[in-house]
């Protein structure tokens, strides 16, 4: 069984399309540091796939809702972040570059879990804010689905509360209503056996 290799040097935009896929990992890049951590689960994807969703229903056709893509946030420092949903110009879209320029991101939407909570709420967060993302919000299936809400504003984000439930709010100018509560997979009714 042979061992994985690391990166001996900060990471460069050429090293990062070299990277072999990794499927086993969710990788990014933090300011050339190769980061891996495991795949989110199924719970995470469904949730991702649902708000996704929902919000490609409600946006206009010049908009596209993507995930999973990766965004080029900064090339030097090279930093690569991968986020859960994004909304863009559909420009972008039928232009099919590689990676998605940060400053070609309207919104950003990353779904917590365990280990990753706290660079959503403080790495990212940064990054995407310095970098002009106009929207980002954060999801936190822990419990019933909250969302946190923040808009960029004089280069920072200012927090416009949390949502529950079903909620109407802006994304990338248009009103949308999510229902968050379906961003979880229904709980399955035990099955009664029949009668003998």
């Amino acid at each position: 069984m042979s061992s994985p290799t690391y990166p001996d040097h900060l990471l460069t935009l050429d090293d990062w399309v070299a990277l072999p896929d990794h499927e086993q990992h969710h990788i990014e890049v933090c300011e050339g540091v190769l980061i891996a951590s495991p795949p989110p689960g199924s719970r995470h994807d469904h949730a991702e796939m649902m708000l996704a969703m929902q919000l490609d229903d409600q946006l206009p056709d010049d908009l596209c809702v993507l995930g999973g893509v990766e965004v080029l946030v900064s090339d030097n420092p090279l930093t690569v972040r991968v986020p859960d949903v994004i909304v863009v110009d559909r420009s972008l879209v039928d232009a099919d570059p590689d990676r998605a320029p940060v400053g070609e991101v309207r919104l950003v939407v990353e779904i917590t879990v365990p280990g990753t909570a706290r660079t959503d709420r403080v790495t990212k967060f940064s990054e995407y804010a310095e970098a002009g993302v106009p929207q980002y919000w954060i999801v936190d299936l822990d419990g019933p689905p909250m969302m946190a809400v923040f808009a960029l504003e004089d280069g920072w984000y200012r927090y416009d509360g949390d949502r529950i439930g079903t909620t109407t709010l802006k994304a990338v100018g248009s009103d949308v209503t999510l229902a968050l509560t379906d961003l979880l997979p229904a709980p399955v009714d035990p099955v009664e056996p029949s009668p003998r």
